[in-house]
């Protein structure tokens, strides 16, 4: 069941109960009136018998005539008794009156109900004697009221809850169009047509607010579509490149009988663009792998000192450490230790070291570590070629290089890793650079 049948079958039911209670009100408080108003009638009606039955031959003969008329006004069906307290009572009154009567005193009166029929009763005393006068009538008017009220009520309530359920579906369907079409408009999105976005109702309620998740979702999904296209593409330049010179040095040694210097220098060509394949294909596969989530080792608590001398020996199996301004952690100044995974943040330093000693023919390189509350500050300085200012956002994309550093050894692909690298613990990379003055890279880390 769709969610506007189910509102509107919802609000339709609520709204009958309601209504159910409301016509339950009126119609038991109008039956109580009605009940009360002829309860008094016939306490009027007690009077009058008094009077005519029992005071007729005190009263002044213009009196007792009037008595008589307005006697004569009688209710419907009624019926009139003049009966002594201790007296047997007829069939008809006994099972109301006989175990209320007793200690009734004068002026006192009893109200009851047989059926249709209401009654009243109360002692009089007259010339030192008690008499119980008792009258009941049928109040036709009140009952034709009453059942004239039912039907009304009876009737209305079918044609009411059809005109609310009416109501709630046209209600619920106004409220829920802009869900429509958004499903609508999400069912036409596909591969090839990401750009396209759900609408955003004019006024700001759960369906917005579910329509713009799913905007910044599709935001996301097809910025990570375009970045898989980028990576597929730059990655297939990436390897084409060195199986292209494999397969051509192989098809020139096997073309003609050549001296063996010759070959040798095949050899060592494809040999070189054979580890050059090698070092881009580890590459890939680390940067998938920071990529990842949930796969990744837990972070530890690592000394701050053990950590500075793996990075050493990582720089040390391609560049002289020497040639590296060192931080000086002995003088007590930073924490001990550090959390973070040790491996992936060695990983992460070193690549950047790396690249500072490869753009920077000077080799004037700096590394510092600096601690604020809250946070670790690790900066990796050069002196190189920089990086061109238009292009220093787009460095850590897989396979990006800079235009001026296109001649150096590479594919583009260490930035990107450490930027995940950081990002997975919580950090952020910033890079300040630009053409021939060098490059600082700042990694930031919450403690």
């Amino acid at each position: 069941m769709k969610i506007r049948h189910r509102l509107t079958l919802l609000f339709t039911i609520l709204v009958a109960g309601v209504m159910l209670l409301l016509y339950f009100f009126i119609f038991y408080y109008s039956r109580d009136f009605h009940r009360r108003e002829f309860f008094d009638r016939l306490s009027d009606r007690v009077d009058l018998t008094e009077k005519f039955f029992l005071e007729e031959s005190r009263l002044p003969p213009q009196l007792a005539r009037q008595v008589r008329e307005q006697f004569l006004l009688k209710l419907s069906d009624e019926k009139e008794w003049l009966l002594p307290p201790e007296g047997i009572l007829p069939d008809s009154l006994a099972p109301f009156l006989s175990s209320k009567i007793q200690g009734l005193q004068p002026g006192q009166e009893i109200q009851f109900i047989d059926q249709r029929r209401q009654g009243l009763a109360r002692i009089y005393e007259l010339d030192g004697r008690h008499h119980l006068i008792v009258v009941t009538a049928v109040d036709e008017f009140g009952h034709t009221k009453l059942a004239n009220l039912r039907r009304i009520l009876m009737f209305s309530l079918p044609f009411s809850l059809l005109l609310v359920g009416l109501i709630g579906w046209f209600a619920t369907r106004r409220a829920l169009m802009p869900l429509d079409r958004n499903i609508t408009r999400a069912r036409e999105i596909t591969a090839s047509n990401l750009g396209t976005r759900l609408e955003l109702p004019n006024q700001r309620d759960e369906i917005y607010d579910f329509s713009a998740i799913i905007n910044d979702l599709l935001d996301r999904l097809q910025g990570a579509f375009e970045f898989q296209k980028k990576f597929i593409s730059n990655a297939s330049h990436e390897i084409r490149n060195p199986l292209t010179v494999i397969a051509g040095e192989a098809e020139i040694a096997l073309s003609a009988e050549r001296p063996a210097a010759a070959y040798r220098q095949s050899l060592e060509t494809i040999a070189q663009e054979a580890e050059r394949l090698h070092q881009l294909v580890n590459s890939l596969l680390s940067l998938a792998r920071t990529g990842g989530e949930g796969v990744l080792p837990e972070r530890e608590e690592i000394p701050l000192s053990d950590l500075l001398r793996d990075i050493r020996e990582g720089v040390s199996k391609k560049h002289d450490p020497s040639i590296i301004k060192w931080p000086d952690i002995s003088a007590g100044s930073l924490p001990e230790s550090l959390f973070c995974n040790p491996m992936l943040f060695r990983s992460a330093m070193v690549n950047l070291i790396d690249n500072a000693c490869k753009y920077d023919p000077s080799k004037t390189i700096s590394v510092d570590i600096k601690y604020s509350p809250g946070q670790w500050l690790f900066e990796v300085s050069d002196k190189g070629v920089g990086i061109p200012e238009s292009e220093v956002h787009l460095v850590t994309e897989p396979l990006y290089r800079a235009t001026n550093a296109r001649s150096f050894p590479g594919q583009g692909l260490g930035l990107a890793m450490v930027d995940r690298i950081i990002r997975w613990h919580d950090g952020t990379l910033r890079i300040a650079s630009s053409p021939q003055n060098g490059t600082r890279v700042t990694i930031t880390l919450p403690t």
